[in-house]
C-alpha cells in the first residue's frame, strides 16, 4: 500500500458512514407514521351542550322551546340518546308549567303528556339513572294535577313508584327533589289514598336539614304548617321564600315560588285576617 493510500483510505472510510447515517435518517424520516388525526367533534355532544345552555336561559319561553328542537334534532339522529330524553322530558316539565301560568290547561296537558313520553323513553334506555325517573315522575304529577282530582288519584302511585326509585338511586338529586315529592304527594292525597300531612312534614324537614334554601320544600312546608294549624310558622317560611337571594341555578322557579309565597300572604295573612 502506498503511502498516498495510507492517508487517503481513513477519510474515504469517513464519507461512507457520514453517507450511510444520511441514508438511515431519511428512511427513518420516511418511515414514520404519520400523526393521528383529531377525532372528528361529535355533532350530537355538541348539541347537547347548546341545549343546556338554551334550558339556562329558559326565563325566556322562546329559549326553552328552542332547546326542545335543538333535542329533537339529537334524537332524529340518535334515538336512543338517554342524555336527549331525559333533557327534553325536564324541558316539557318547565315550558307545561308556563303554558298553566298562562291559563292554556290543554295545551299544558299536551306538553306534560310529551315530558312523561320522552321521560319513559329514557327510563327504558337506562333504568339505573335518576334523571328519567324524576322527570318522569315529575311530568306525571304536573299532568296529574291538570286532570283534575279524579284522574289524578290514578297516577297516584305511578308518581310515587318513580320518586321512591330516584331517592334510592341519588337522595340529593334536585336539591332531594324524590324526597319533596313524595312529602307533597302526602299533602295532597286524601287519607284512603296514603295522605298524610304530619309525614309531610317530617320529610320536608329534613329536606330542609340538607338544603335549607331550597325554596319548593319552604313553600310546601309552609303549606303543611298551615293545613295542621302552625299558623305562625307558616308564615315566617312564606316571608323567607320571599325574602330568598337570586339563585343562578333556579332562577325561573325560585321567582315562581317567590309570587306563590306572596299569594299566600295576602290570602291567609292579610292585615285583620
Amino acid at each position: 500500500m502506498s503511502r498516498f493510500s495510507h492517508w487517503v483510505r481513513p477519510f474515504h472510510n469517513l464519507r461512507t458512514q457520514a453517507y450511510c447515517l444520511v441514508l438511515l435518517a431519511s428512511i427513518c424520516l420516511v418511515a414514520r407514521p404519520a400523526a393521528a388525526a383529531a377525532p372528528a367533534p361529535d355533532p350530537n355532544r355538541t348539541r347537547l351542550a347548546t341545549a343546556d345552555n338554551l334550558y339556562d336561559q329558559r326565563a325566556d319561553l322562546a329559549k326553552a322551546r328552542q332547546g326542545t328542537q335543538v333535542l329533537h334534532d339529537v334524537l332524529s339522529a340518535d334515538p336512543n340518546n338517554f342524555d336527549a330524553w331525559w333533557r327534553l322530558a325536564r324541558l316539557d316539565n318547565f315550558i307545561g308549567r308556563q303554558q298553566d301560568d298562562g291559563n292554556d290547561d290543554k295545551e299544558a296537558i299536551r306538553t306534560f303528556e310529551a315530558g312523561t313520553d320522552a321521560g319513559r323513553h329514557a327510563v327504558s334506555l337506562q333504568k339505573d339513572r335518576v334523571e328519567g325517573h324524576f322527570w318522569l315522575g315529575a311530568n306525571y304529577g304536573l299532568l296529574a294535577e291538570e286532570q283534575g282530582w279524579i284522574k289524578g288519584l290514578r297516577l297516584l302511585d305511578t308518581i310515587r313508584a318513580e320518586m321512591e326509585t330516584v331517592v334510592k338511586l341519588d337522595p340529593n338529586y334536585e336539591e332531594a327533589g324524590g324526597q319533596r315529592t313524595l312529602a307533597r304527594i302526602y299533602y295532597r292525597a286524601p287519607f284512603f289514598k296514603g295522605g298524610d300531612k304530619q309525614r309531610s312534614i317530617q320529610l320536608l324537614e329534613d329536606c330542609l336539614r340538607r338544603f335549607p334554601t331550597d325554596s319548593f320544600s319552604l313553600l310546601y312546608l309552609g303549606d303543611d304548617y298551615l293545613a295542621v294549624g302552625r299558623r305562625d310558622e307558616a308564615r315566617q317560611l312564606y316571608e323567607k321564600v320571599v325574602s330568598l337571594p337570586a339563585d343562578p341555578a333556579h332562577g325561573p322557579e325560585l321567582a315562581e315560588n317567590q309570587n306563590e309565597a306572596r299569594r299566600r300572604l295576602e290570602r291567609d295573612f292579610r292585615s285583620g285576617k
